[in-house]
C-alpha cells in the first residue's frame, strides 16, 4: 500500500496537480485503496490539523507585514539603512542587505522581503553603476532573512508539526539569520572593490537620527515581538496578534494607512493566509498515512545500514533538502518532509530546535536555485532579467549562504544558545 501511496503522490505532483491537493488525494486514495479505513477519519484529521491553536498565528503575522508595507516603512527603512552603511564602497548594496534583515523581522516572507525591498533598491543599484545581475542575485539571497529572522512563517509550520516550541524557534533564528547577512555584506565589499562600484557622502549626525527616527516604527517590531516572548509577557500567537495591532496603530499614526486601502489588503492577507493553510490541513492525512505506514522508522532501517552518526545524517539531511528545495516551494516542502525527518533526529539525539533551524534554512535556500525558486521569478520580474542570466549570478550569493548553513550544522550553539539564555531553559 505504501507504494500505491507514493506512486499516486509523484503521479498527481506530475499532472501539476497543486501540491497540497496531491498531498490530500494521494492519502484520499490510500483510504479507499485501504481495507476499513473511512474517508470520513482523513475528513477529521484535516479539521483536527487546522484546530492547532498556533496555527492562528501565520494570518496574523501576514496581516501584520501587509499592513507595515501599506503603512509606506519600506521608504524609511531604506533611507536609514542607507545613511547607516552607505558611505562604504558598495554601500547601495550594504543598504540592500541592511533593509532586508529589518523588513525580514516585520514580514517573514523572502517573497515579501525581496519584492519590498528590491522595488526601491534594485533601481537604484541599476543607476549606480552595480551590475544587474549582481544587484538582483543580491537581493534574492539577502532575502531570505525573512523566513530565518523572526517572526518566521516557517518556524511555525515547523512548530506545529514536531511539537517544538514556537518561541525557542523564533530566537533560535536570530544568530542564523544574522550570520547570513554579515557574509553577504563581506561579499558586497570584496566584490565592490574589485568592481569599483561607488560609494555615497556620509550621512552627518543630524541626518542619522531623523532617519533612525523616522523608521523607529519598523524597528521596534522586532524588539516588541522578542522581547514579549522572553519576557514571558505573551506567547508567539499572542505576539502575532499585539503586532497586528502595532502595525495597524503606526500606520494611523504616520497616517500612511488610507481608508480605501483596507479591503484590498485584507483580502491580500486573506489570499495568502488560506494557501498556506489549505496546503497545512491536507498534510494531516498524508502525515497520519507516513505514520501509519512507519516511514520514519523504515528510513531510520536505511539510514543505520550506512551510518550511526548523528553527523553523517545531518549531511545527508542537507544534501536531500537542498535537492527538494530545488522544486519544492518551503512550505509545501515542510509539510512533506518534516513528518518523516523529525523522529530521525529525535532518535539521533539532536536537538529539535537546531534541527528545525537546519530544515528550515536549507529549504529557504531553494526560494533562490532555479528552475522554481519564487523568489528567482520576483527578481526577475522586477529586473527584466532572464532566468538564465540571473541563475548564473545567483551561485556565488547561494554558495555563501550554504556555506552559513554548514556553520550552523555543525556548530549547534549558534542556534541553542540564545534560546537557552533569553528564554532560560
Amino acid at each position: 500500500m505504501l507504494t500505491l501511496f507514493l506512486i499516486s503522490f509523484l503521479v498527481f505532483m506530475a499532472l501539476g496537480i497543486p501540491v497540497a491537493l496531491a498531498m490530500g488525494g494521494s492519502a484520499l486514495a490510500y483510504a479507499y485503496l485501504s481495507s476499513g479505513i473511512s474517508p470520513t477519519l482523513l475528513i477529521q484529521t484535516t479539521f483536527a490539523g487546522l484546530s492547532s491553536f498556533p496555527l492562528l498565528a501565520i494570518p496574523l503575522f501576514i496581516l501584520a507585514g501587509n499592513l507595515m508595507n501599506e503603512g509606506g516603512i519600506t521608504d524609511d527603512l531604506v533611507r536609514f539603512s542607507r545613511q547607516f552603511v552607505g558611505h562604504i564602497r558598495g554601500g547601495l548594496g550594504l543598504t540592500t542587505i541592511v533593509a532586508c534583515a529589518i523588513f525580514a523581522s516585520l514580514s517573514g516572507s523572502a517573497v515579501a522581503t525581496a519584492v519590498a525591498i528590491g522595488a526601491v533598491m534594485l533601481p537604484a543599484m541599476h543607476r549606480a553603476g552595480y551590475d544587474d545581475e549582481v544587484a538582483a542575485a543580491l537581493t534574492a539571497t539577502a532575502s531570505c532573512m525573512g523566513p530565518i529572522i523572526p517572526p518566521s512563517i516557517p518556524f511555525i509550520i515547523y512548530g506545529v508539526i514536531a511539537q517544538v516550541s514556537i518561541g525557542d524557534l523564533f530566537v533560535a533564528g536570530i544568530v542564523p539569520g544574522l550570520l547570513l547577512g554579515a557574509a553577504l555584506m563581506i561579499y558586497m565589499v570584496v566584490l565592490a572593490r574589485r568592481r569599483g562600484y561607488p560609494q555615497e557622502p556620509r550621512a552627518e549626525i543630524r541626518e542619522l537620527r531623523t532617519g533612525a527616527l523616522r523608521a523607529l516604527p519598523s524597528l521596534m517590531m522586532p524588539v516588541l515581538i522578542v522581547g514579549g516572548i522572553w519576557g514571558g509577557i505573551f506567547t508567539p500567537t499572542e505576539a502575532a496578534g499585539i503586532a497586528v495591532a502595532y502595525a495597524f496603530l503606526a500606520g494611523l499614526l504616520y497616517r500612511r494607512l488610507k481608508l480605501g486601502r483596507w479591503y484590498p489588503l485584507f483580502l491580500k492577507s486573506g489570499l495568502e493566509s488560506a494557501v498556506v493553510m489549505l496546503l497545512l490541513g491536507l498534510s494531516e492525512p498524508f502525515a497520519w498515512v507516513v505514520a501509519v505506514e512507519q516511514v520514519p522508522l523504515k528510513v531510520m532501517e536505511t539510514l543505520a545500514t550506512l551510518s550511526t552518526s548523528p553527523a553523517v545524517f545531518l549531511i545527508l539531511v542537507n544534501v536531500f533538502l537542498l535537492a527538494v528545495g530545488v522544486f519544492l516551494e518551503t512550505a509545501p516542502a515542510l509539510t512533506i518532509v518534516a513528518p518523516v525527518l523529525v523522529p530521525l533526529a529525535a532518535m539521533l539525539g539532536i536537538d529539535p530546535v537546531h534541527f528545525g533551524v537546519i530544515v528550515c534554512f536549507n529549504l529557504v535556500l531553494g526560494l533562490i536555485t532555479p528552475p522554481v525558486g519564487g523568489v528567482l521569478f520576483s527578481v526577475c520580474g522586477m529586473t527584466g532579467l532572464s532566468l538564465e542570466r540571473l541563475s548564473q549570478g545567483i551561485w556565488m550569493p547561494f554558495m555563501i549562504a550554504a556555506g552559513v548553513l554548514l556553520l550552523i550544522t555543525f556548530v549547534p550553539a549558534l542556534t541553542t544558545f540564545l534560546p537557552a539564555v533569553i528564554l532560560a531553559k
